[in-house]
């Protein structure tokens, strides 16, 4: 079946037919609740979760010395853990908080993607009661007080900035021409910085048809192209998937950098899209070129001891990195900069993808051929076809 697929695959013809390139969607500053009490609940769990060592952190894990959680909470979160309900699931979840139009959509994502999550709509019952208990109980609070003024100045600001914001997603609008029937997005929602969020993260939503929410920092402005940017790849992705072979699949998945899997898994969709997203978004942008060992040894000139801890600790990931190959000190980790860049950092997908990205900038036919197209036509030949 593979070679009869890979034969299929040789004879693809260029995808043909005129698309609409999606209009610049409409950008609005939107409060999550549900997002916002939903981390105050991880770090009433796990003091280490998120950011650790700014003035609202403290703050809140203090309050909840003073104001714990009942074990009856702490227990059914865990549970959650437990049953294989990822924070990701939860977020997505959290976001029907006094949004129940958004359910429907939500809960038909969760069986697609998370088809390990056994009984959705269970995990969102006991998640909402959760929420609304919790709401009542904190919003009277000094420390909600706080975040509401946080939350008010950073909307404000970001809508200082908004003009800013609309032209960094036109630009991204006009390298990759989305059809308008591939990305319906006619709504950006961008949410308030998270004070308890770290900065380097961030999280995207399809939570309602033709709305798209953005959790990221308000000054962390790659993360939040990143975060549109899956708007854009993701469906194209899912109508590459179509196309390739389990052979292909796998291949992808091998490419990928050990780093890269140890944070998304080994499954090739993520994968895929995640490295078309960074390779766009951390090199290409930027005018810069994949990383070889001479960058990466470079960086490390750069860290500090002091860096090099903060990292370790916030970071389990890097942690389980180190720990593999012995690394207790940014002077091990120098020592063993080229073991530790061949075994993590090497990533051959980033490099097959970014010559694409170049070949796609020399495409002749530039305005009746979009990013799509080109995907569909060429990617799948860059892989083996066997």
């Amino acid at each position: 079946m593979d070679k009869f697929e890979s034969k299929i695959n040789q004879n693809i013809k260029k995808p043909e037919g005129v698309f609409e390139v999606m209009k610049t969607p409409e950008i609005v500053i939107q409060e999550e609740r549900g997002a916002q009490l939903f981390s105050l609940l991880l770090k009433a769990e796990n003091p280490d979760w998120g950011e650790t060592e700014t003035t609202p952190a403290m703050e809140t894990a203090d309050y909840f010395k003073d104001n714990p959680l009942s074990s009856e909470v702490i227990d059914t979160i865990r549970d959650f853990y437990e049953q294989g309900v990822d924070e990701e699931t939860l977020y997505n979840l959290a976001l029907t908080y006094k949004h129940p139009e958004r359910a429907k959509k939500v809960l038909e994502m969760v069986a697609k993607y998370k088809p390990h999550v056994k009984n959705p709509q269970e995990v969102h019952r006991k998640l909402l009661e959760i929420l609304e208990n919790f709401d009542q109980v904190f919003s009277d609070s000094l420390l909600a007080e706080k975040f509401a003024i946080k939350i008010e100045d950073d909307r404000n600001e970001r809508l200082k900035r908004l003009e800013e914001t609309r032209q960094r997603i036109e630009s991204l609008i006009d390298f990759f021409k989305p059809d308008s029937k591939t990305t319906d997005v006619q709504k950006i929602s961008f949410v308030p910085t998270d004070p308890l969020y770290r900065k380097n993260s961030g999280r995207a939503f399809p939570a309602f048809p033709g709305e798209y929410i953005i959790i990221s920092h308000i000054d962390n402005v790659d993360n939040q192209d990143h975060e549109f940017l899956h708007s854009i790849i993701n469906p194209i992705v899912e109508k590459l998937s179509q196309q390739l072979t389990d052979k292909q699949k796998g291949e992808i998945s091998k490419l990928a950098s050990e780093k890269l899997r140890q944070d998304y898994g080994e499954g090739y969709f993520s994968l895929l899209c995640e490295e078309f997203i960074r390779t766009y978004n951390d090199v290409l942008k930027k005018d810069k070129s994949p990383q070889t060992y001479e960058d990466f040894a470079k960086k490390l000139n750069e860290f500090s001891e002091g860096g090099f801890q903060k990292e370790l600790k916030q970071s389990r990931n890097f942690r389980l990195r180190c720990d593999k190959l012995g690394i207790n000190s940014l002077d091990d980790l120098r020592d063993k900069s080229l073991e530790y860049f061949k075994q993590f950092e090497e990533n051959h997908l980033r490099d097959l993808i970014f010559k694409f990205y170049q070949e796609y900038k020399k495409r002749p036919n530039k305005e009746g051929e979009n990013f799509e197209q080109f995907v569909l036509s060429e990617f799948s030949k860059k892989l083996p076809l066997v």
